[in-house]
């Protein structure tokens, strides 16, 4: 039904049409007379707006291309500098359905699957730079008891406080019925942000709970803490994943 390409990744008014708007939002550019223009692999064919003429915003162009840092998406959507971002995308058939399931199942589960994959790149990486350094080989076990505690840990981070920014779709053609490979798809964009202090407490307390008397433990946690406070947290997002390389 749908791929998900975000991550993190996870405020306040929402900045299109339908959900809302940010304070001196800027559009795109992108706009068309009639609903249909010509994209390198697919055509647009309508878009939230579309019927009162106005802009695709600026800030789904950039979610789309994958520049949805902090930095980058307040240049557009001032009431983002600062806080917490977490970007969700998705695609399906059907419209509502995509928008229903993204905003009450996805951004949750999606940027909760990012943390845990985040925390297995940085705890394998402090083990095997470990072992690199000792000159002995990496245990299994030892990194499989690490890996559960983090992973336990990050998963009690609820994320309170958590607000839809702004949210937007696309409808898209590819193919053609004439060629027996049509293809009609929604795009739905979705900017989630929330106080980054308050993340930070909720990720910081987590972290704090984990019973790991190692003399590397802390280290480690300052670590996490410093990767998973800097990233975007995008749903399945690579990018995000390689961050904690």
């Amino acid at each position: 039904m749908k791929k998900l390409i975000v991550l993190f990744a996870a405020s306040a008014v929402l900045a299109v049409t339908g959900c809302g708007t940010t304070s001196s939002v800027k559009g795109s550019g992108i706009k068309g007379e009639e609903p249909e223009m010509a994209t390198s692999k697919a055509r647009i064919v309508d878009y939230q707006g579309s019927a009162f003429g106005t802009e695709i915003p600026q800030w789904v162009i950039q979610v789309a291309q994958g520049e949805y840092s902090e930095s980058a998406l307040s240049k557009v959507m001032p009431d983002l500098k600062g806080r917490k971002i977490f970007v969700t995308m998705a695609d399906g058939d059907n419209l509502e359905f995509v928008k229903q399931w993204t905003d009450l199942v996805d951004v949750e589960t999606q940027v909760g699957d990012t943390m845990q994959r985040v925390v297995g790149k940085v705890v394998s990486a402090s083990e095997n730079a470990q072992a690199k350094e000792s000159g002995k080989e990496t245990d299994p076990t030892e990194v499989e008891r690490k890996l559960k505690l983090y992973k336990e840990a990050v998963s009690a981070v609820e994320i309170n406080g958590l607000e839809k920014t702004a949210s937007y779709w696309v409808e898209k053609q590819t193919g053609s019925q004439k060629d027996g490979n049509y293809k009609d798809v929604y795009e739905y964009y979705a900017v989630w942000s929330m106080d980054k202090s308050i993340y930070d407490a909720q990720l910081n307390a987590a972290l704090q709970n984990v019973k790991d008397n190692t003399s590397e433990s802390e280290t480690l946690k300052k670590m996490l803490k410093d990767k998973l406070s800097s990233i975007v947290l995008s749903s399945n997002d690579p990018a995000a994943e390689d961050s904690a390389d």
